[in-house]
């Protein structure tokens, strides 16, 4: 799989169950799938293919709102 310039940060299970499971990763969770899941699934697809930028891109809407920036910081506070 090709990486763009920028490295993907590794996460271990138990981070990712603690972050999903949270309050703040379920309304996250709800936030990435207001549009049927399309923008994430564009989003999947991209990061499948190496090009995290185009990964990046299809959630730029999804997590481009206050309401995400709000989720993200909590979420990355933990």
């Amino acid at each position: 799989m090709k990486q763009d310039s920028q490295k993907i940060p590794q996460f271990s299970a138990e981070q990712i169950r603690q972050v999903l499971t949270s309050p703040e990763g379920k309304q996250l969770i709800a936030l990435l799938n207001r549009d049927g899941g399309k923008g994430l699934q564009q989003a999947a697809a991209e990061y499948r293919k190496g090009n995290l930028a185009g990964a990046q891109d299809a959630l730029r809407p999804l997590v481009g709102t206050a309401e995400a920036d709000a989720l993200l910081k909590k979420i990355s506070g933990r």
